[in-house]
């Protein structure tokens, strides 16, 4: 399985194509510069804990309807990652964002679910994700694109 990208460490932590493979074609946005600085809203430890959780799962394969162990989709992945702190979520990548509370955009830190058609990733904090992307690369880590909504589960 090749990588997509290099794990990047941030100040607190180290952090068959398919449905999902629509993240593709997002595009870069300024706003992620930012977070790629340092910049990032300050995120819980139960924020950090989602993100360690999505990050330890890089390199497993993706396959359609998975929530792991080994293998997973979009939405399985940050359905699994939020369950650890006891967060249910339901298992699709529009179910999710119909049951959260939208975060403006310039508001999104780590933990943050991105949300686009087909899609979700987890946002990873200093402008990188983590997301079950396809059946060729797997569950990756990758510089954040710009999504076209962010989700926060309460709490």
């Amino acid at each position: 399985m090749r990588s997509v990208a290099r794990p990047v460490a941030t100040g607190f932590a180290i952090l068959f194509l398919s449905g999902c493979v629509s993240a593709r074609a997002v595009q870069r946005s300024p706003w992620l510069d930012i977070g790629a600085k340092g910049n990032d809203p300050p995120a819980t430890w139960r924020d950090w804990q989602v993100v360690l959780y999505a990050r330890s799962q890089v390199g497993k394969r993706y396959c359609w309807g998975g929530v792991g162990p080994s293998c997973f989709d979009c939405s399985g992945l940050v359905k699994e990652a939020w369950a650890t702190m006891g967060v249910r979520l339901p298992h699709s990548s529009d179910a999710i964002p119909a049951r959260l509370q939208e975060v403006p955009l310039p508001d999104v830190r780590p933990g943050d679910i991105f949300w686009w058609p087909g899609h979700l990733a987890l946002y990873a904090g200093a402008g990188w994700t983590i997301e079950a992307l396809d059946a060729r690369d797997g569950v990756v880590m990758r510089r954040a694109r710009l999504p076209r909504r962010a989700f926060r589960p309460p709490g």
